[in-house]
């Protein structure tokens, strides 16, 4: 790959007080920048034939002769790389980066505009833009092709180049891209009783391949990449949080027994409320008979349902698992990525503090803290797996319920 030399990353910023008091800002930014990629990218050319065995076995013989089915029955371990005769195991697995390969890019924009309202509160509104380009994923350039006499079996004797010597040839390549669109907007008051901030997020991200997964992301198909476009999987079009912090000291100056047991209470709180996250409904099995089992199901309806129904409802049918059908053999599945929301996520954290000064500065603190205080029931995803038909569709878990634990700090 050749050394990367005109990574020119410019960065351009505005800031604007339209009536010159201080009390109103407009800011607006634009900025190139330049990524890099996981050391288990770089290092796939390493990872694989002939410097070491990282394979499929589709046509394994038995659980206790796994290789009989190899070219001359071989199995390839123990594996010692040799630069002088290096070794390959056919059909042999290969991979590295492509030889046109650039380093990723992000280009980054926002609008702002912030205004004070009386002396302690200030409200901000932004619009946020992010743009990935030249993204790295490996793309598969002996991928199997389907014809008559396909099976998951003979996935190898189907590749375009040297069927039976070269198997999977995954190159990386940076051709993929991703989109983030966002409104944002906050209110914030500052006060020595009470503070507090209230952030609202309304987004969509969108991106060419499935990058949250962990690792190197696969694809249903790949010679059909444009079919993998789709929502980021940890997109949330809305997001709310409200914190606050209520300082009690109004009995400061009473001389009354209120004032020992009123006194220098703190209360805090967070709200949090966020719409769900998108799913992909799997066909649960290869049916484009690649290799792979990472197919989606065909759509064929409408999957929407109305989450007001009764909870007993909404858990066993969150969507219309109607609306999906398993895909035909040797075809890929028609429904998109990440196109359902599962559930939403709503909480309530709580926090109760006292002070009591014991000597000269040291302080004890009694802390009584409550995570889901009102004891919210929030539903995890459904399952997604049309070939599981005990739980597609259904919820069969939650998040935690409320938990209270009760604590004590020195200062001194």
């Amino acid at each position: 790959v050749k050394t990367d030399i005109n990574n020119v990353a410019p960065r351009l910023g505005i800031a604007w007080d339209p009536k010159g008091d201080g009390r109103m800002a407009v800011r607006a930014s634009f900025g190139v920048f330049y990524g890099s990629i996981t050391g288990n990218e770089w290092n796939t050319t390493a990872d694989n034939q002939p410097f070491t065995v990282r394979q499929s076995f589709p046509t394994v013989f038995t659980l206790s002769d796994p290789y009989r089915n190899l070219p001359g029955g071989v199995g390839p371990f123990p594996f010692n790389y040799s630069p002088s005769t290096p070794r390959f195991t056919l059909p042999a697995q290969v991979f590295g980066p492509s030889l046109d390969f650039v380093w990723p890019l992000t280009y980054q924009v926002n609008l702002t505009v912030e205004k004070e309202i009386g002396r302690n509160i200030s409200v901000t509104a932004s619009y946020v833009g992010a743009f990935g380009r030249n993204l790295a994923a490996p793309v598969d350039n002996n991928y199997p092709v389907f014809g008559p006499g396909a099976t998951a079996a003979n996935v190898n004797t189907r590749r375009p180049y040297l069927p039976g010597t070269i198997g999977a040839a995954n190159v990386l390549s940076s051709i993929f891209g991703s989109d983030y669109n966002g409104l944002q907007m906050s209110a914030e008051r500052r006060g020595s009783r009470l503070s507090g901030k209230a952030y609202y997020s309304f987004g969509r991200g969108y991106e060419d391949v499935d990058f949250q997964g962990g690792g190197l992301p696969t694809v249903q198909n790949a010679t059909q990449l444009a079919a993998e476009r789709g929502r980021n999987s940890a997109d949330r079009r809305h997001t709310f949080v409200l914190s606050g912090v209520f300082k009690i000291d109004y009995f400061k100056e009473s001389k009354s027994a209120l004032r020992v047991l009123a006194q220098d209470w703190t209360l805090s709180a967070i709200v949090t409320l966020q719409s769900g996250t998108p799913l992909t409904i799997t066909a649960g099995s290869d049916r484009n008979l690649d290799g792979l089992a990472n197919d989606r199901a065909n759509l064929v309806g409408s999957p929407e349902l109305d989450h007001s129904r009764p909870r007993g409802e909404l858990i066993e049918g969150w969507f219309n698992t109607a609306a999906f059908a398993v895909p035909t053999l040797g075809t890929d599945g028609s429904g998109g990525r990440n196109i359902i929301d599962g559930p939403g996520y709503r909480n309530v954290d709580l926090g109760l503090f006292r002070d009591f000064t014991l000597r000269g500065r040291t302080m004890l603190q009694f802390r009584a803290e409550a995570t889901n205080v009102l004891n919210i029931v929030n539903l995890s995803n459904p399952g997604t797996n049309i070939n599981a038909p005990a739980t597609f569709g259904k919820i069969r878990s939650a998040g935690n319920m409320r938990r209270i634990q009760l604590g004590a700090r020195v200062s001194f």
